[in-house]
């Protein structure tokens, strides 16, 4: 297996809409190349990982398989990378990348990455959550990059497909010189993809971007002792607020029925999955959350548009404000894993 060390700079993304929810966390840009869509028995060959760095700084990491049967080091290495970051950002990863190398662990039996770490899948947040789709012709991720006039960065001038059939070349290829050619330009067509995916992180300023991350979810960075938290789904009812999504790491059973009473309940899976229920108040079909259940102060909520005299507004009956809820969320899991001992702490 060959790993690949890129460094190069590119202005770091900020904004204050993401930074809200993906601020302070370190972030890897994943994106694979495989030989076919069957993960079953198509194996991944190439795995690229990049990481932003605030002062600008760009590293590009790829682990190339120069035979198939090297699949199981690629694996390890994206494991050992994905430890390291608190999420990462892929584009159709949460249907692909991340699945496909799930399958590829599990028929190598070898130990998967984490794959319970937050996937913010760009293709799906345009496709559900914007209305460029509408002004596309499609949403592939070269038709995206020349909508945000991108495409004069690119150098990568091949398809998935091509790359497929170039590596099938450069395994039966014998000539030195066409064999480095073929390994440059597979190697590159990942590199650009990396690369062009965080350029194209602006774009979640046209978006709706409070809705996209209470259906999408969001992280939650590890606190006291727990793991980081991958909110997967936020959802409010007249019966309340349900929070779900999953835990990387070690997996462990835990049931909260309350703190403060009546307020929530919480269960942790050994499947690596956890649930909220959060109590709420109801007035002439608003829904609200009173702040005094669940927390000592509450001024960093005064902000917020929906903020009533210690009570945030989060629904009418008919609308869900996305983002007094998803700050809730955020505030108040933060303040649980600071409040309540982590059972892997005591194991």
């Amino acid at each position: 297996m060959k790993i690949v060390h890129d460094i190069q700079t590119l202005p770091y993304f900020s904004s204050r809409l993401t930074d809200r929810y993906l601020g302070n966390m370190r972030m890897g840009i994943f994106d694979i190349e495989t030989l076919g869509l069957n993960p079953a028995s198509c194996p991944v060959v190439l795995a690229g990982l990049a990481v932003p760095e605030p002062d600008g700084t760009y590293h590009v990491y790829q682990y190339f398989a120069e035979d198939p049967c090297e699949e199981s080091y690629v694996l390890e290495c994206i494991r050992n990378d994905f430890s390291r970051l608190d999420f990462v950002l892929t584009y159709n990863g949460r249907h692909f990348d991340l699945p496909f190398i799930q399958k590829r662990s599990s028929i190598l039996g070898v130990r998967c990455p984490e794959c319970n770490l937050y996937n913010l899948d760009l293709y799906l947040v345009l496709n559900g959550y914007s209305q460029i789709k509408y002004m596309l012709r499609n949403l592939k991720q070269k038709t995206v990059e020349e909508y945000m006039g991108l495409s004069d960065s690119r150098d990568d001038m091949i398809s998935g497909a091509d790359s497929v059939k170039m590596y099938k070349d450069f395994l039966r290829c014998s000539d030195p010189l066409l064999k480095s050619s073929l390994e440059e330009k597979i190697l590159l067509h990942n590199h650009d993809d990396l690369v062009q995916l965080y350029r194209l992180m602006p774009v979640l300023k046209q978006v709706d971007i409070h809705r996209a991350f209470s259906g999408l979810g969001f992280p939650v960075s590890a606190i006291s002792g727990w793991p980081s938290l991958t909110v997967s789904a936020v959802k409010v009812s007249p019966q309340g607020i349900t929070v779900s999504g999953f835990y990387p790491g070690d997996t462990f059973s835990y049931i909260s029925y309350g703190l403060p009473a009546d307020s929530f309940f919480c269960e942790f899976s050994e499947d690596g999955r956890f649930v909220f229920k959060l109590h709420t108040d109801r007035h002439k079909g608003n829904i609200f959350v009173n702040l005094q259940s669940y927390f000592d102060s509450w001024d960093e909520f005064k902000v917020y548009p929906n903020y009533i005299n210690g009570f945030l507004l989060v629904s009418d009956g008919r609308s869900v404000n996305n983002l007094e809820l998803n700050m809730f969320t955020k505030c108040f899991l933060q303040k649980f894993m600071e409040d309540a001992l982590c059972p892997l702490a005591v194991l």
